[in-house]
């Protein structure tokens, strides 16, 4: 497999302040602390949210996508912080943001109204990967941090992806850690076992809640992991089981 060079890969644990610490440089962190300053005059702080050392380093990966043309997805806006940060990070590309949640949704919009390069979308992640792939355009990444329980369908994002582009998933916890989410977690690790290596980012705080995602490697293909309801795929133009 030809091994992408001119990607940002982490591999970190530890206390939130020394997974910042080593990736970030004290004039860097100034400016990303201004970035982060500006996402969150914009949106309310919630318990949903990412953690501020998570924010940091998801601005750190969506940055290198920051050119005219990129692309990124975000699945589970809730009110649109996470959104905020990544169109802090990348003011040249085109962001879509979804949920489902009518009533988060009104909010996200109000909340996200001033930046013009967002749009959230009210619908599910594996509605509009139906209404995406009669698009034809390749994203650059995707951000994953929406309903826990359907995870497994968003998977299948993976494929939508540029060579170099990078799958993203919050909440990699398992059921031991100080935010568990084993859904996400199982289902990360059997998409790691599927595709046959390790993690490219891979970002574990000292409670053991998690960051971790993949780079689609040129001519990588997911095809999907027999048993846990993976086996959906869009047959056309509708979801159909053919696990």
């Amino acid at each position: 497999m030809t091994i992408l060079s001119d990607v940002l890969r982490l591999n970190l644990t530890g206390t939130p302040d020394e997974i910042v610490k080593s990736m970030i440089d004290d004039e860097e962190a100034v400016h990303i602390d201004c970035d982060l300053t500006s996402a969150r005059l914009l949106v309310e702080q919630t318990k949903r949210e990412i953690a501020l050392y998570q924010a940091k380093v998801l601005y750190a990966l969506t940055r290198q996508f920051d050119y005219k043309g990129a692309r990124i997805l975000e699945i589970g806006t809730a009110t649109g912080y996470s959104a905020a940060v990544i169109a802090q990070a990348v003011p040249s590309a085109y962001i879509v943001t979804l949920n489902p949640k009518r009533s988060e949704f009104v909010v996200a919009v109000d909340n996200l109204h001033s930046l013009s390069n967002v749009h959230v979308k009210c619908i599910k992640s594996e509605d509009y990967l139906v209404q995406w792939q009669h698009i034809g355009h390749q994203l650059d990444m995707v951000f994953v941090d929406g309903n826990h329980d359907t995870v497994a369908r968003d998977l299948w994002w993976f494929n939508q992806l540029k060579q170099g582009g990078l799958l993203l998933f919050h909440d990699y916890s398992p059921a031991d850690s100080g935010r568990p989410t084993p859904p996400v977690y199982n289902v990360c690790n059997e998409m790691r076992d599927s595709l046959g290596r390790e993690f490219d980012v891979s970002v574990i705080d000292n409670r053991r809640v998690g960051m971790v995602g993949f780079y689609r490697q040129p001519d990588e293909m997911f095809t999907g992991i027999h048993g846990r309801g993976e086996g959906y795929t869009i047959v056309g133009g509708e979801w159909q089981n053919v696990g």
